[in-house]
């Protein structure tokens, strides 16, 4: 059997094809909320995304630039959109700068995280707030996830059913984590 076949899949991805004037073949993208953007694009909103990062940690181009092994003049390439960032290099800036690729790339594609604009944002300001506990607190909310039902554990399809049901478990996890007992006392 051949399974399904490039047009169906390209349906079932929910893509679009684009004619991107600096790619000689079409390809095909999912729109960011409603819009198809061209690769030029999406390189200039990655140089400001990084050049954002940058000075969200008051670190000079001058200083950043030879901790990564490169001239200024080399590093303000990317920050223009100049020159294309390999994913080695963006891991390499994401060490230095002490941040997650996500910082970078949600900006820049905030479609992949969410189905429209409000669920983007909720889904990162998780992320971001999940950034600052530490191990035991997400032990315990990593134990609390595992008893939701998620669009794909629940059959009927209609999801996030299992919360309150699951909310005595994340209580207990949550007192266990800051060592008190169940109900609160140490």
């Amino acid at each position: 059997m051949a399974g399904p076949s490039f047009e169906e899949w390209i349906s079932h991805l929910g893509l679009q094809q684009i004619d991107d004037p600096q790619i000689d073949k079409p390809v095909y993208r999912k729109t960011n909320f409603g819009k198809l953007e061209l690769s030029a694009e999406i390189e200039k909103k990655i140089s400001t995304s990084l050049r954002n990062a940058r000075d969200r940690r008051k670190i000079p181009r001058s200083k950043l630039a030879p901790m990564l092994g490169l001239s200024d003049q080399v590093y303000n390439r990317y920050e223009n959109a100049v020159s294309r960032l390999t994913v080695g290099r963006l891991l390499h800036i994401c060490e230095v700068l002490s941040i997650s690729p996500v910082e970078i790339l949600y900006p820049v594609a905030p479609h992949l995280w969410g189905e429209d604009q409000a669920e983007a944002e909720t889904r990162m300001a998780i992320v971001e707030k999940l950034a600052n506990f530490d191990g035991l607190t997400l032990q315990a909310i990593l134990s609390f996830l595992h008893h939701l039902k998620t669009k794909e554990t629940d059959e009927g399809g209609t999801g996030y059913d299992g919360a309150a049901s699951a909310a005595p478990s994340f209580l207990a996890a949550v007192h266990v984590a800051n060592g008190s007992d169940v109900h609160g006392g140490k």
